[in-house]
């Protein structure tokens, strides 16, 4: 087989591992590259710091450990959003009457200004996104997600994974 038509090969095959897992991290990672710079040019902000500005415009009062709960960010990856998202003007933060250790996040009207536009942009490049998948397609796509969200998040997926652990270990 001729070099060329090895590397043909390769770019046509959109993924290198037939698991799911690794499909799904694929995908949105493409996405969120390819949509990155697009955000930020448009609201100064990159994907992960307007999630990060969205968790706590929909509930303000919220903490710096919800935020990182949240998102499953790294405490660190948190903790720079956040000071990026103060900088910026587009939170703010005051400290808890109850514990002057913890500081309770809102948005600014900057932010949420910030977030609006986010917001259009985002179903605008959704759009785009899904643009191979028919109405139909999309819509029972979205079904097995959020069900595999619900299975994956839930009690009875911890105990079918001790359950395999524990096959596995015999």
């Amino acid at each position: 087989m001729k070099l060329t038509e090895l590397k043909g090969m390769q770019r046509d095959k959109t993924f290198r591992n037939e698991r799911l897992t690794y499909k799904l991290n694929i995908v949105a990672q493409e996405a969120i590259t390819a949509n990155d710079a697009i955000f930020l040019r448009e609201t100064g902000c990159r994907i992960r710091d307007l999630r990060v500005l969205r968790l706590i415009d929909d509930q303000p009062g919220t903490t710096f450990a919800e935020i990182s709960k949240a998102t499953g960010f790294e405490r660190s990856l948190t903790s720079r959003i956040i000071q990026t998202l103060l900088g910026a003007g587009l939170i703010q933060r005051e400290n808890s009457a109850e514990d002057a250790r913890v500081f309770l996040l809102s948005t600014t009207q900057k932010g949420k200004d910030t977030r609006q536009i986010g917001r259009r942009l985002s179903d605008r490049l959704e759009v785009l996104l899904t643009d191979p998948l028919s109405r139909q397609e999309l819509r029972v796509f979205n079904e097995i997600l959020e069900r595999l969200g619900s299975w994956v998040t839930s009690e009875d997926y911890r105990e079918a994974l001790d359950a395999e652990t524990e096959t596995i270990l015999d």
